[in-house]
This record gives C-alpha cells, sequence and structure tokens, in this order.
C-alpha cells in the first residue's frame, strides 16, 4: 500500500484549515508521520529537545548554545565564523573551528545516544552547520505555519477560524525564546521573536475582540501588560477586552494609569492609538457579547501559570479523543496515580489545550468530587442539580431522584461539543451517573483509585523526570537560582522524589525565602529527619495530601502499609511482604493489589512492589505512630528470618558441598520454591538489593547473627555471578564483622572475616585480606574445626600466589591438601587447581598438568561447576605451554561453555582471556585481539578469577605481535601501574619485561636495561624461570 508523504498531508491540512491536533491525527491514521516521529526541538521558552516524547540533555552550556543557535535558523546553514563568535563570546580566544567541530560532534552523540539520528539532523553544509527538521519537530516552524494560517483567514474574513488559530500559535510559548541562555539573548532572531510575540497578541486581541470573545484574551493580555509596562498597543487592546467583559472602570484605569506612567518616565502623552482606545471606552462603544449566559457554562479552574513538563502525557491525551467519524459512545479518559503527582493540574491544562483548538466550545462542565478530602465525597445526586441549573434547568423543575437527574442531564448534552471534567472521583458509584452518553462529549476525570469504567482509557500519571522537575523549578523560583546550584537542584529534586506537589512546596519554600539556596534546602530536607514537615507552604503539606488517601483504607490496609513502610529495601515480593504481615500470601497479595488501586504502593513487575520514596517516610510515620515498637521488631524479626533462611537454601543449590550453618531465627511458613540451581539464581538476582539492606539492618539494629549468616549465605552468589568489584560485597561483610565482634560471637568472626578477607582481595587490599585469614585460622585451629581450617588455608594460598609469593602459596595450599585428602572432594579439588597455578608460575608445567587434571575429576565429581570452567581453562593454558596447542584450543573452549552455560560471568572471562592466548600463538591474531578485550570488558565488570593486570599484559604482547608498539606500550603500561597498585608482583615484572622489550626496540637502552633489571630482581625473588631468561637474553644482545 503507498502511502502519502507527510509534506503532501501537510498541504491537505493548509486546504481544509485543519488545527495541528486534527493534522496530527490524520497523518497518524496515513502513516505519514513517520519521517517526522522522534526528534522535537522547542525555542519558545527555555530551550528543551525531546526524542519519542523524552526530554534529552544536550549536555555542557557550550553544547547547548550551540544547538540554540542552529535551532534559531532551522533548515538555513549557519557560518562557522558566526557560530564561534557567539558561542565563546564570553570566553575569547577559547573558540577555533576545531573546538566548534569538536562541540558538534558530542552534540550529535548525544542524539544518537538517544535514538535520533545525529548525523541526519546536525550536517556539514555550506562553510557551517545546518539543523535540519521537519516542520513538525521545531515549535518555532509550526508557530510560524500557525499564524500564516491565523493570517489568511482573518484576510478571508473567518474570524472564529482565526481566533483559534492565533490562540493555538501564541500557545506554544512557554517563556522567554531560549529563556536561561544568556549568551543567545543579544541574538537579532531572539530579540525579534520578542517584538514578534507581543505585535501577534495585539492581532489576536483585535480579531478576538471584533467577535466579542474579550474573555478568551483578556489573561493573556493581562500577562504582557505587566511584562511590558510601557507597551500602548498592548494595553489599548486590553483596555478593549476589559470592556467588552462588563469591567469599564478597569478599563479606564488601565489608560489612567498608563497616561502617569508615560508622563513621568518618558515625558510623553498616550499615542493615538491608546487615546483612541480610551474614547471608545468612554464612550461605550465597545459592543458587549450577545450570549451572557455562556459564562454560566464555561466551569473550568483558572489554567495554570507555572505548569511544566508533561509533554508525552498531554500527548496521549490528545490521542484518546474521539476520531473524525465520532463513533456511537461517549469518550472517556481517566488520569489516575497517588496523591501529589499534579492529576488535578494536567487535566486542567489539557482542558484549556481543547479549548485553545475550538474543541468542545459549547459548554464545559466542572466538579470536585472530593474523593479524597477533608470532607465527606460529593453526593451525585447534588452534583447532578447544580449541573443542570447551569445548563439552564430551573431548580423547580430539577427531578428528585437520581435516575432522573441522571437521564435529564444526559438529554440536555446529548449531541452538543461539551467537555466533562470530574476531578478528584472516589469511586464508579460516584461517577457513572454523571457520565454523559453523547458521542459528541467528552469526559475527563481524576482519581487516586484505579477506577473500573467500561470504555475508559486510563493514563497512570508517574512522577516527573529530572528535567520535568528542574523545568517547575524555573517557573516556580526562578532561572537564575536553579542555574546557580545544579547539583543542589538534582539534590533537592531527588528528595522530593520527583513528586511535582512535593517540588512545587520545595520551590515555593524557596521562593518565599530568599536568603535560602538550594544547598540549605537539601541539607533540612535531609537532615531533620521530618522530610514530610519541611515540604510544606503556608497551608499547603504533603502530609495532609497523604493523610487522605490513608484515611479511605480499611484497617487491614492500613496495617499493610505501615508495615511495607519498615521494609528495609526498594521492591518487595508477596512472600517478603506476608512475612511481614504474618498473614498467607494470598491474603498479601490482594491486601497489595488494593494498595496498587489506590495507588500508594506501586507495581514495579508482575511480582515485585514498590513504594515512592516519600511514601516510605509517611508509612514509617504512621508505624511508629500506630505499632508499637514491639509489633514493629517483631515484623522485622519475621522478614530477616525470611531473607537469611531463603539465602541459605539458595546458596545450597548453588554450591551443595558448602559448609552447613545452624541458621537462626524461624522458618518462613511461605518460602518460595527453590527447587533448581537456576530457581536459586533468579531468586539471589531479584533480591539482591534487599538481601544487602536486610544485613545492613540486621547488623545496625540488633540481630548480629542474622547479619554474618546473611553475608555467609551471599558470599558463593556475589563471587560467582559478577559481583565480586560490587562496594556492597565489603560494606555488609564489614556491618556485619562489627556486629559480631560487639555481640562477641567468636565463630561469626572468624567466618566473616574469611568472606570479608574474598571481599578486600578484590578490591586489591591484600594487607588487610591477609590479616583477616590469619585471624580466623587462629580462631579455626583453636577449635580444631578442620574443615573451616582448610578453607582458610585455601583463601591464604591464593592470596600468596596472588602476591607473588609462591613458596608461602604452596606450604599453605599442602597443608590444606593434607587436611581435606579423601574425605572433602570439593576442598580438594579446588586446591589442586590452586596448587597447579602456582606450579604453572615457577615453570613447572609438567607436574602443574598433573594437579589440574586431579581437581578436575574432583570439581566434577563434587558438582563443583565454576572450579570446573576454571580448571578446563587452566589445563588449556598448560597445554598451550607445553605447545600442544589443539589440546589447549579444546579445553580451552570447554571451559568457555560451561560458564557460558550456566551464566559464571567470572569464568567466561577466564576462559576468554585463555582462549586469546591460545589464538595468539596459532596465529589467530584477529580473535585473539576480539576474545581478550571481550575478557578486559567482564573482568573490569565482574572481576573474578582473572586479574585485569594480566589481561593486559597479554594483550599487549598480542598488539607487539603485530607491530602496533604504540598501542602494546599503553596496555603494558596499564598493566604495570594495576599491579604495582594490587601488590601483584609477578604481573609487576611481566609488566617491566615487556616495557624493556619495547624501549629496546626504540633504542632507549637506558630504560631497557633499567626495566630488565628490575624485572630480573622481581622474578629472582618470586623464584620464577623469566629470571634466567632475562639474564641469558640481555647478555646475547649485549655480545
Amino acid at each position: 500500500m503507498v502511502r502519502p508523504r507527510a509534506s503532501t498531508l501537510r498541504s491537505l491540512g493548509d486546504v481544509l484549515g485543519l488545527s495541528r491536533v486534527e493534522l496530527e491525527q490524520l497523518m497518524h491514521e496515513s502513516g505519514g508521520e513517520a519521517q517526522d516521529s522522534g526528534l522535537r526541538v522547542e525555542v519558545l521558552g527555555p530551550l528543551r529537545v525531546f526524542v519519542d516524547g523524552t526530554v534529552i540533555d544536550p549536555g555542557s552550556e557550550t553544547q547547548r548554545v550551540l544547538l540554540a543557535l542552529l535551532s534559531l535558523s532551522p533548515n538555513t546553514p549557519v557560518a562557522r565564523d558566526v557560530l564561534v563568535e557567539s558561542v565563546w563570546r564570553e570566553q575569547p580566544g577559547f573558540g577555533t573551528v576545531d573546538s566548534l567541530q569538536s562541540r558538534v560532534s558530542r552534540l550529535r552523540r548525544r542524539l544518537q545516544g538517544t535514538g535520533a539520528d545525529g548525523d541526519g539532523v546536525l550536517t556539514a553544509a555550506r562553510g557551517g552547520y545546518q539543523l535540519t527538521v521537519a516542520e513538525s519537530q521545531h515549535d518555532l516552524l509550526v508557530y510560524r505555519g500557525l499564524l500564516g494560517r491565523a493570517r489568511r483567514a482573518k484576510e478571508n474574513g473567518e474570524l472564529t477560524e482565526a481566533c483559534g488559530l492565533y490562540a493555538e500559535a501564541l500557545g506554544l510559548w512557554r517563556g522567554e525564546p531560549l529563556e536561561g541562555l544568556g549568551a543567545v539573548q543579544p541574538h537579532p532572531v531572539v530579540v525579534g521573536l520578542g517584538h514578534e510575540y507581543r505585535a501577534v497578541v495585539v492581532e489576536y486581541a483585535a480579531v478576538a475582540c471584533d467577535v466579542g470573545r474579550y474573555p478568551d484574551v483578556l489573561p493573556l493580555l493581562q500577562r504582557v501588560g505587566e511584562a511590558e509596562p510601557l507597551h500602548e498597543a498592548v494595553h489599548a487592546a486590553l483596555m478593549i477586552a476589559l470592556a467588552g467583559s462588563g469591567q469599564q472602570a478597569a478599563a479606564l484605569n488601565v489608560f489612567d494609569t498608563l497616561r502617569r506612567r508615560l508622563s513621568s518616565e518618558l515625558g510623553a502623552d498616550p499615542g493615538p492609538e491608546l487615546s483612541g482606545a480610551y474614547q471608545r471606552v468612554l464612550r461605550q462603544e465597545v459592543s458587549q457579547p450577545e450570549r451572557a449566559s455562556v459564562s454560566a457554562h464555561r466551569q473550568l479552574p483558572p489554567d495554570i501559570a507555572d505548569f511544566s513538563g508533561r509533554e508525552a502525557e498531554l500527548n496521549e491525551l490528545h490521542e484518546m479523543l474521539p476520531s473524525a467519524d465520532g463513533g456511537t459512545a461517549v469518550t472517556i479518559g481517566l488520569i489516575e496515580g497517588m496523591g501529589g503527582v499534579g492529576k488535578t493540574k494536567l487535566a486542567v491544562r489539557f482542558a484549556h489545550q481543547l479549548l485553545a483548538e475550538g474543541r468542545y466550545a459549547d459548554q464545559q462542565l466542572y466538579v470536585d468530587l472530593r474523593g479524597h478530602a477533608d470532607q465527606p465525597p460529593a453526593d451525585p445526586s447534588a452534583v447532578l442539580a447544580s449541573f443542570l441549573r447551569l445548563l439552564g434547568v430551573a431548580s423547580d423543575q430539577i427531578p428528585p431522584s437520581l435516575d432522573e437527574r441522571a437521564s435529564l442531564y444526559r438529554d440536555r448534552l446529548y449531541g452538543k461539543n461539551v467537555l466533562v471534567l470530574l476531578d478528584n472521583a472516589d469511586g464508579e458509584d460516584q461517577v457513572l451517573p454523571l457520565l454523559p452518553a453523547s458521542p459528541t462529549n467528552f469526559v475527563l476525570i481524576t482519581s487516586r483509585r484505579a477506577l473500573a469504567l467500561d470504555g475508559a482509557r486510563s493514563l497512570p500519571l508517574d512522577v516527573f523526570t529530572q528535567c520535568e522537575a528542574r523545568e517547575l523549578l524555573v517557573r516556580v523560583v526562578n532561572p537564575a537560582r536553579v542555574a546557580a546550584e545544579p547539583a543542589a537542584v538534582d539534590q533537592v529534586v531527588e528528595l522530593c522524589g520527583g513528586l511535582p506537589l512535593a517540588v512545587a512546596l520545595a520551590g515555593r519554600r524557596l521562593q518565599s525565602r530568599p536568603a535560602w539556596g538550594f544547598a540549605e534546602l537539601a541539607a533540612r530536607l535531609e537532615e531533620t529527619g521530618d522530610r514530610l514537615g519541611e515540604l510544606a507552604a503556608g497551608s499547603r503539606k504533603l502530609h495532609a495530601v497523604f493523610d487522605l488517601s490513608y484515611a479511605a483504607l480499611s484497617a487491614d490496609e492500613r496495617r499493610m502499609f505501615r508495615l511495607c513502610g519498615l521494609y528495609p529495601g526498594d521492591d518487595f515480593s508477596v512472600p517478603a511482604a506476608a512475612a511481614l504481615a504474618e498473614l498467607p500470601p494470598l491474603s498479601v497479595r490482594r491486601l497489595l493489589d488494593r494498595l496498587v488501586d489506590e495507588h500508594l504502593i506501586g507495581m514495579v513487575t508482575g511480582q515485585a512492589y514498590r513504594l515512592h520514596d516519600l511514601l516510605v517516610a509517611y508509612a514509617r510515620d504512621v508505624a511508629e505512630k500506630e505499632e508499637t515498637e514491639q509489633s514493629r521488631r517483631a515484623a522485622l524479626g519475621r522478614l530477616l528470618d525470611f531473607y537469611l533462611h531463603t539465602a541459605a537454601e539458595a546458596a545450597r543449590r548453588l554450591q551443595p558441598n558448602r559448609i552447613e550453618m545452624e541458621l537462626a531465627g524461624t522458618a518462613p511458613a511461605h518460602a518460595p520454591a527453590l527447587p533448581t540451581r537456576q530457581d536459586a539464581k533468579q531468586w539471589l538476582d531479584a533480591e539482591r538489593a534487599n538481601l544487602i539492606a536486610a544485613v545492613t539492618v540486621a547488623a545496625e539494629q540488633g540481630w548480629p547473627v542474622h547479619a554474618w549468616q546473611l553475608t555467609r549465605s551471599l558470599r558463593e552468589y556475589l563471587h560467582l555471578y559478577g559481583f565480586s568489584h560490587d562496594q556492597d560485597w565489603v560494606r555488609t561483610h564489614e556491618a556485619a564483622l562489627a556486629a559480631a565482634v560487639a555481640a562477641k560471637d567468636a565463630r561469626g568472626e572468624a567466618l566473616t572475616r574469611m568472606d570479608l578477607a574474598a571481599a578486600y582481595m578484590n578490591h586489591g587490599r591484600n594487607e588487610d585480606a591477609r590479616q583477616h585469614l590469619s585471624s580466623a585460622l587462629e580462631f579455626h585451629r583453636s577449635v580444631e574445626d578442620h574443615d573451616l581450617e582448610t578453607s582458610t588455608l585455601g583463601s591464604l594460598g591464593r592470596l600468596c600466589h596472588r602476591l607473588g609469593e609462591f613458596g608461602e602459596a604452596l606450604r599453605y595450599l599442602r597443608q590444606a591438601a593434607a587436611l581435606c585428602a579423601g574425605r572433602d572432594s570439593y576442598s580438594e579439588g579446588v586446591v589442586c587447581s590452586q596448587v597447579g597455578l602456582v606450579l604453572t608460575a615457577l615453570g613447572e608445567a609438567t607436574d602443574a598438568l598433573a594437579n589440574y587434571q586431579r581437581g578436575l575429576v574432583l570439581a566434577r565429581l563434587s558438582g563443583n561447576t565454576a572450579g570446573e570452567a576454571a580448571v578446563l581453562a587452566d589445563i588449556g593454558d598448560c597445554y598451550r605451554r607445553l605447545g600442544r596447542h589443539a589440546e589447549a584450543l579444546d579445553h580451552v573452549q570447554q571451559a568457555l561453555k560451561v560458564a557460558t552455560d550456566n551464566g559464571l560471568l567470572p569464568k567466561v572471562a577466564y576462559a576468554k582471556y585463555r582462549l586469546g592466548n591460545v589464538y595468539r600463538e596459532l596465529g589467530r591474531v584477529d580473535e585473539a585481539m576480539a576474545t581478550m578485550t571481550e575478557a578486559l570488558r567482564i573482568a573490569r565488570s565482574a572481576g573474578g578469577s582473572v586479574s585485569e593486570s594480566e589481561v593486559l599484559v597479554d594483550l599487549g604482547v598480542t598488539y607487539r605481535d603485530i607491530g602496533d608498539l604504540t598501542t602494546a606500550y599503553s596496555l603494558f603500561d596499564q598493566g604495570l601501574r594495576l599491579a604495582i597498585k594490587h601488590g601483584e608482583r609477578y604481573q609487576e615484572a611481566r609488566g617491566l619485561n615487556e616495557l624493556a622489550e619495547l624501549h629496546r626496540c626504540a633504542a632507549r637502552a637506558e630504560l631497557a636495561q633499567d626495566h630488565w633489571r628490575r624485572a630480573r630482581d622481581l622474578f629472582d625473588e618470586l623464584g620464577t624461570p623469566e629470571a634466567r631468561e632475562i639474564r641469558e637474553f640481555t647478555r646475547s644482545i649485549a655480545n
């Protein structure tokens, strides 16, 4: 099927006189919007860039200025020297063509990173750069198009149509052009747009007054008049609009005020235009609108001056409007969300947009149904009586019954273009009688509850994005104060949780306290312990808004909500909430679903729920007031029991042969089933953040055994699946250790020291790790716990191997081997593999291979999948060193398959690193570089068996072998620095050795000799064969 082009549809829209919304609907239905979808640039107010309805940040101030300059001349090249001069006006000497090109490239990447075609939008053209956009992608172009159509309609005598187009065009203005970007304010286009705006307002006012639509332009003229106190044309139009609205005295007062101002400030008298308006008002020549009763039908609350954001939501509401064929049913839109999220503001703004577009002009009805208020919900029968009186029905003609009133109401609205705004609805029973029946009507409902209304289209409203919240603060406070403290502004927004009401209240507090900065407000919100109390301005209090929602709940729902506030993590599951509440999961799910319907909690996934940050604070507040300390502590204790016992079961699934513990607390009555390893991993993945939070709560609030047993249960998971670099491992174990020490729990202390040592090793804190392992070893020997003694000796051996203390490593590992031989296949397999690594470093490849092969048999026998993957990779590396490349490749590929199949990301990195070395020796250099680069990426994010420094050194060797000495030098240098930082002396010696060879190739003999000497001395200390090889090589080149 051939679809019309977007340009063809726009031309058709001009011919038919379609509004912007009607044109967008036509393009959507015909598929013609595809070329214009994605990017949208707005300059009629603060600079904004949208991609697919999402606001994006153009980057630095320089990049914002650059984009603004290009946006002022869309589809027209702007010369490079003009851009350089304008962008770096305040920093002469810093701007060059090269720096301009760099900023353009960064701007392109910003657009590309969001899905827009950055290369296609920003292009080089005729000695400069050009922003290429379609008309619908740029608000200035849309404004120009609407303005042209408005003027043509005026010339053709179609004044009502012209009014709608002028209103739509001026409605695109969100403030001064490019407000907040001082560097572009002197630009001729910016200055001209300001003058043009005032002139167009006067044009619109003249047309509107000619057709008697004085109230439509009065607020606009008043705003512009306040901003331009000496603009005679604006004040002349304002006088006419006031007089036409029946405010003759106010109109004459405008003239007197301006006359005095002109005299005192300019020494001038009023001009002909202002004097003419004065004479018309004085002689009462301004005609009054014929239909005085219309004002009774326009019941919408005033539009909100500081409304900001919600562009995507407004577009979604537009999509709810009935299509051209109308259908036979009334259209119902439902805006729902938590208290303070801005439902009413959005509904009112949308309603006013509809009026500006000329929709639903016959009548607009509004009522606050008081669904969540300090008064009883509105009675639908009383609401209908009020509506009927507004519709012209005499009081004595209004029927007594609800059904009769609803029937008459539907009859009076049928066939008319009517907008009905039902705000703050309580429930379906309240709303249903208020629904009209005509397809020409549109009903917009707001509610904190999820209402089940047949045929209604729902728009769940979320909190503000960071950009939307900043925009609101700009409007409420002022642009300069927001721009002065960007980091503190972001902190305030974060502490408000992005909730629009909270952000607005924070802004109002700053507005009324000029001495305060955003940093002071952020400190108060963070430090007082009463964030909800701080979020108040005048009589408006966030706490009171939440009180109304809480009061509407049943007793069971209130208890569930309170207890959810005690939850230490972010997202929580039904089983976790069931433990908190000590209720069956089915009952808890029903309660949580009711709270979701009330928008007091949200669903993150089908299995996870979450409270907004401010609702967490509110729930904890009411829990402290309504739950005893004993009941709160009991609830937390049940939750910690749930997490400890379930995490320990998951750990057993991951590593069946690990050491068992006698768990604290009571096993939960409703724990999730974890029959397989994969089930266990999925549960741990979903609950990781919550488990870490639970450790902190247990350690800080008096459950020390829970704390260290939870960390013990998490250790294998964190190690196996790529979280060894995560600081959470360190923080939780430090907290658990402090709790165990304080509780004088010697066994818990020793076990936690072992696990904390593993975390420290992953972060290069080797001496701290040695200290903790030594303390743990002393305890395990004192109580003759040979299993834990074996494990600790193995960890000390691994630490010494990493530090290049190969003799000490073998001593520890052989002690461990003697303890576990023949009775613990898991530990024996791990020790054999570790011995193989040390022997490999010492150049004893044959003995190493025997240990690896024994380790492989034991790993498979004990079900140690991670150990199997690692030792297969080590066997492959050993075969590589022995020159048996086919066997090397086979074993390393087996290792990669085992690691990948089991999701063991650190072992994937280890196998890829080993595979890269095999590829290099087989001459498959491209594969070697790609594989080792990927190993390096994974190692940096997931940690594990392979150290970053050894991958860097071997990747450098690969680049050296293909002659890319510059890249090789960089990689060797990075590897050397990391090895020194982490105390990895063997890798340090390797890095020095490789750098020495590069210095030799570059004829830097002294540097080469110095590096070789340092490498040789280290290898000598380590007892490795490389020391002899360096001596022989340096002797040979000396001769």
